[in-house]
């Protein structure tokens, strides 16, 4: 056990005035105290004072030296729930810790708005990209949303209206149990215009969310007039997206996006904590893929640009679909292998057999690869002789890399097979 842990304390929202006699002595009794500068400048004078500001990790090697002192860490609400506890657990152990949580904001600003919480989704845009919210809201009938400077209240209305969601209600809790309290109601439409909520808990209600089938017809995706054919055929997408190993965490690129229906077909696949992007260069091409993430309302973040260029803002990836290249495909692939993660997948279809020679030298050598005929058939219903009638053949080209490093990950190989 250890026997001079580092308290981590949380704040009732009224301030430090509402904590309990317990929690009034851990401070006083202190001698080091740290706090962002707001909370410290309500501390007594008396013990040190350690203003938190990032890197974070200056703060933990602050306390790891200074372990023979009495550390306390002051936080507001309850330091587990998106608060500076589990950074703490991560980088020094739970060991060295006593947690002591207050009543969270959240939990006011339920008891605020009359309504229960224990169905409710729990996210955070502070510090974090805002993009997720699509995902949660299409997913869940109640979310909470704790907001940021950056990512208030004002711009998840924006965004929300932007999805094809400005209909979902938006409860926007700011200064609970203070002077200057503050809660604003109002639809994502009614508020995408106000600056609100830069520190405030965010609730969220969309009556019509819920399960969202995978998988959509070819003519719900909004393409040029003048090429209706270009576009992944409903088959082909599946058969690809299962080639991509996605999970619920996972971080999906689609390359040269066309109208997005990959892209979109595969968020009903990633979870909530992961993110897709679809990436595409052609501005007219652009606005087709985003009116169809609109309409679909998929939690698809559309990123304007050409690779591989653009792929520099973008998180690492755990998989990556090449829908087009613009001729730069060689360029394109060897950017997504030095960024896809360990054990991720590179997928691509292929239309003309001659181009699958390029096959060989285009992954790095330690990945393995294959590459698979697809070809379907729709039976003629006007025939009153059952006839099908094909669909040209695609090759579905799919790259692992290895979850090893080069000369540690045993043997590996190619294989080509048609399905």
């Amino acid at each position: 056990m250890i026997t001079n842990p580092i308290y981590v304390l949380g704040l009732p929202s009224q301030g430090l005035d509402q904590l309990d006699e317990d929690g009034q002595r851990l401070i006083q009794t202190a001698d080091i105290v740290y706090g962002s500068r707001l909370i410290l400048e309500h501390v007594p004078d008396g013990p040190k004072k350690y203003a938190i500001i990032p890197p974070l990790e200056q703060m933990a090697l602050h306390l790891k030296k200074h372990s023979d002192q009495k550390r306390i860490v002051l936080a507001t609400g309850d330091p587990n729930f998106f608060g500076i506890a589990d950074f703490l657990y991560r980088t020094l152990g739970a060991e060295r810790l006593v947690v002591i949580p207050q009543v969270s904001s959240i939990q006011r600003a339920f008891a605020k708005i009359k309504m229960s919480w224990h169905d409710a989704f729990f996210g955070s845009v502070h510090g974090r990209p805002i993009e997720p919210v699509i995902a949660w809201i299409v997913r869940y009938p109640k979310v909470v949303v704790l907001t940021d400077p950056d990512h208030h209240a004002g711009k998840i209305a924006q965004i929300l209206v932007a999805a094809g969601l400005p209909g979902v209600s938006m409860y926007v809790c700011e200064n609970l149990d203070r002077d200057n309290e503050h809660i604003t109601v109002g639809t994502a439409q009614e508020l995408q215009n106000q600056c609100l909520g830069e520190y405030a808990v965010v609730i969220l209600i969309n009556n019509h969310a819920g399960f969202q089938p995978y998988g959509h017809e070819d003519d719900t995706f909004h393409h040029r007039p003048e090429q209706p054919g270009m576009i992944t055929k409903k088959p082909v997408r599946a058969i690809s997206i299962a080639q991509l190993g996605l999970h619920q965490h996972s971080i999906l690129w689609d390359i040269g996006a066309g109208t997005g229906s990959v892209a979109i077909d595969a968020s009903r696949i990633v979870g909530v904590r992961g993110q897709v992007f679809a990436i595409e260069a052609n501005s007219r091409d652009y606005q087709i893929l985003c009116e169809n993430i609109r309409s679909h309302q998929a939690a698809v973040t559309p990123i304007y640009g050409e690779a591989p260029e653009i792929l520099d803002l973008l998180p690492d990836p755990d998989a990556v679909f090449v829908g087009g290249s613009g001729g730069r495909l060689p360029d394109i692939i060897e950017t997504v292998s030095q960024r896809l993660k360990p054990g991720g997948m590179i997928v691509l279809n292929v239309v003309r057999f001659d181009h699958l020679s390029d096959i060989p030298q285009l992954f790095p050598e330690e990945y393995s690869w294959s590459v698979r005929m697809v070809q379907t058939a729709v039976m003629d219903d006007k025939m009153t002789i059952p006839r099908f009638l094909p669909d040209n053949p695609v090759f579905v080209v799919s790259a692992k890399k290895p979850v090893q490093a080069p000369g540690n990950s045993g043997d590996h190989g190619s294989s080509a097979q048609a399905d």
